[in-house]
């Protein structure tokens, strides 16, 4: 009885943590450091007792975070991964040794949060950062792979001294918080550098390439870019080489599909060469299996068959046309159903405009978040199209009559938001990532 008892009593625990933490989104976003600096400070700065890595970037941030974990994984680290947003359940978004923090941790480390916290202003994001940086110090590992939220130099992730930075491509996105320009864009990300702290960067933009060196001379921070420094190419459908001035490495297999995975994986390299020279020890084998072994959720992720149903979480410009092409290099001559849902504060017209004209047929929905764009406001614009379209408030429904509509030869994909792979995933039968 006394087991049953406690098993109800972490149940209702743990259902309550999350409530709780869902009812800050009613704070929306507040970029800033002044709250969050406050908070680890009463917490004894837990952010300062771990090494870590802290990635910032438009495309990409997510992909190349997890290489760089998986290869410190294997080469025997003991690794701690924070990411966002979660797909299906909350613990998704801290990893200790490449597993979910347990739910007992959680409670525990939302509640030590709770003592501290300004209950009048601090956001979902400020409140869940404090709780993952105090997580992962009492894991102790060697080593934190930790991603940007939004933007970097005022997001609550930027009180760490990171042993490297990594900033990947940059471009349009969150335009009301970020700045209208890819120049004002890549200040924000700019922001996340430390004196004298190397930064590994695949910023393709002449305009963020001169922001981000701008920066780095300003604090003394060795930079390697992609393309100059280093490059990664592909040399088969799942295969790429990479090359530096110290290493060379051969025929690398990747698990996940995208000609932008090469270019993630070969910033994760990089960065990983930075972490050998301040005495990690990691090898050429342990890059080789970590990158193998990395699977995003998300990130052009065949789900399902007959028809074939891809999710890919595509919601910046550039990332929609990576979608677009790949889409056509891998499936030329096959319809295309889409499900389709968006971000109000993303360029959702110029996402629009690039991938609804190789659509067959357009179903509109609303992404799970509360910016999420209205699905008849999309249904509208895609309308203009002369593409057969409608909307649905729920992603399952919309999903499930798409994939009754297509055939066994043409594909269903879902795209537009990251708030879309989760309902997606769980509808093809997948609960676990």
């Amino acid at each position: 009885m006394t087991s049953t008892n406690k098993t109800f009593r972490d149940k209702n625990d743990y259902c309550e943590t999350i409530d709780f933490l869902y009812g800050l989104e009613r704070f929306g976003i507040l970029l800033g450091l002044d709250n969050i600096v406050a908070l680890l400070d009463k917490m004894g700065n837990p952010q300062k007792t771990f090494r870590s890595v802290h990635v910032a970037g438009s495309n990409g941030k997510g992909s190349t975070a997890s290489f760089v974990s998986n290869i410190a994984l294997v080469a025997g680290l003991r690794t701690a991964l924070y990411t966002s947003p979660h797909l299906n359940d909350f613990r998704e978004r801290i990893r200790l040794d490449g597993k979910m923090i347990s739910r007992e941790s959680l409670v525990d480390a939302t509640g030590r949060v709770r003592e501290l916290y300004d209950p009048e202003r601090t956001t979902f994001f400020e409140f869940t950062t404090a709780l993952a940086f105090d997580c992962i110090c009492c894991f102790k590992p060697d080593l934190a792979v930790i991603e940007v939220g939004l933007g970097g130099r005022l997001d609550a992730t930027n009180t760490l001294c990171p042993e490297v930075s990594i900033i990947t491509d940059i471009s349009l996105e969150h335009q009301d918080y970020l700045g209208d320009t890819i120049t004002a864009i890549a200040r924000e990300k700019a922001g996340i550098m430390k004196p004298l702290t190397p930064v590994v960067t695949g910023a393709s933009r002449a305009d963020a390439r001169r922001v981000i060196h701008e920066e780095a001379q300003r604090m003394a921070c060795p930079v390697r870019e992609f393309g100059r420094d280093f490059r990664s190419v592909r040399t088969g459908n799942n295969s790429f080489g990479y090359e530096s001035g110290h290493m060379k490495l051969n025929d690398i297999q990747l698990s996940m599909f995208g000609a932008n995975q090469v270019k993630n994986a070969g910033l994760a390299i990089a960065a990983v060469e930075e972490l050998t020279k301040v005495g990690f020890s990691i090898g050429e084998d342990d890059i080789r299996t970590g990158i193998f072994r990395t699977k995003f959720p998300g990130r052009f992720e065949l789900l399902k068959t007959n028809p074939d149903v891809i999710i890919d979480g595509a919601h910046t410009v550039e990332g929609m046309r990576l979608l677009r092409s790949t889409l056509r290099s891998l499936y030329p001559n096959r319809k295309v159903f889409l499900l389709l849902g968006m971000l109000r504060d993303k360029n959702w017209q110029e996402l629009v405009q690039i991938i609804a004209p190789i659509a067959h047929e357009i179903m509109c929905v609303p992404p799970q978040s509360n910016r999420a764009l209205d699905p008849e406001e999309l249904f509208g614009l895609v309308g203009t199209f002369g593409v057969p379209v409608a909307h649905s408030e729920r992603i399952e429904d919309g999903f499930q009559y798409l994939v009754s509509r297509a055939g066994r030869e043409d594909i269903v994909v879902a795209a537009g938001s990251l708030y879309m792979i989760g309902p997606v995933r769980s509808a093809c039968g997948y609960q676990d990532v």
